[in-house]
């Protein structure tokens, strides 16, 4: 689904769209080459549109790999509590005995 919306832009949004409006310049390089990471072709002559949509996927990518590693770093801090040593040695030593039960000997 796609969908159009009206958007305002401040000051400051306005000129960071200046800004990439050099497209021969280091900002709109680094832009084009996160934006294909994220598989983004961005032409030249690309739209101001297609210029804020990528900025906005961009923006959004940014967002989930920061929630992401803050899970990491929260389950890091809380692993020794909810990880059990004697446990997982016990889980393989049940399967490596289960695996002996059926295998041919």
């Amino acid at each position: 689904m796609t969908r159009r919306t009206t958007l305002t832009l401040t000051e400051r949004e306005e000129r960071t769209l200046a800004t990439l409006s050099d497209r021969k310049g280091a900002e709109w390089v680094l832009f084009e080459s996160i934006a294909a990471h994220l598989g983004y072709s961005l032409a030249p002559d690309a739209s101001e549109a297609t210029v804020i949509r990528v900025l906005m996927a961009i923006g959004a990518q940014v967002l989930i790999d920061e929630a992401l590693d803050q899970g990491y770093q929260q389950l890091a801090e809380i692993w020794p509590e909810v990880h059990d040593e004697a446990e997982a040695r016990e889980r393989v030593r049940r399967y490596a005995d289960d695996v002996d039960q059926v295998m041919p000997g």
